[in-house]
């Protein structure tokens, strides 16, 4: 007898990625962050980024992987959900910032669009995390 797919196309069984896949891609995200501070040249700003911003991937995909194998409408996936939804949002401000810091000199109306682009971001992502399903359109 077959297993019933969920959305994701797996098994029910928490994968939906080779076993090989996962290992591959920290491999070559460790890769790029090393490959990234190197050429820093020394930049302490820089390497600060790149650090936390591996950081912040690496527990993202660690808080996706724990809420993906949560228990439906458990307290332990709710507060999940809330982790995965600061690390996006942090990690999305700081790109913000870096744009922020490379681009120089922009002008205020760029600049206000870059920081607004990313307040927008974690807004939607809010939305999409905390209030999709939450209402009922009649019909």
């Amino acid at each position: 007898m077959q297993q019933p797919r969920d959305a994701a196309g797996t098994g029910g069984g928490g994968g939906g990625f080779s076993w090989v896949f996962v290992p591959v891609m920290f491999v070559l995200l460790t890769f790029n962050s090393i490959m990234a501070v190197y050429h820093s040249q020394g930049d302490a700003a820089m390497v600060a980024f790149v650090a936390t911003s591996y950081a912040n991937l690496i527990l993202l995909f660690f808080c996706l992987w724990l809420y993906k194998r949560a228990t439906l409408g458990s307290t332990r996936r709710n507060r999940l959900k809330a982790s995965v939804w600061v690390l996006t949002t942090m990690l999305t401000f700081a790109f913000a910032y870096m744009v922020m810091g490379v681009a120089g000199r922009l002008t205020l109306p760029v600049a206000l669009l870059v920081w607004f682009i990313a307040a927008g971001t974690g807004m939607g992502a809010f939305s999409a995390f905390f209030e999709q399903g939450r209402y009922e359109v009649p019909s």
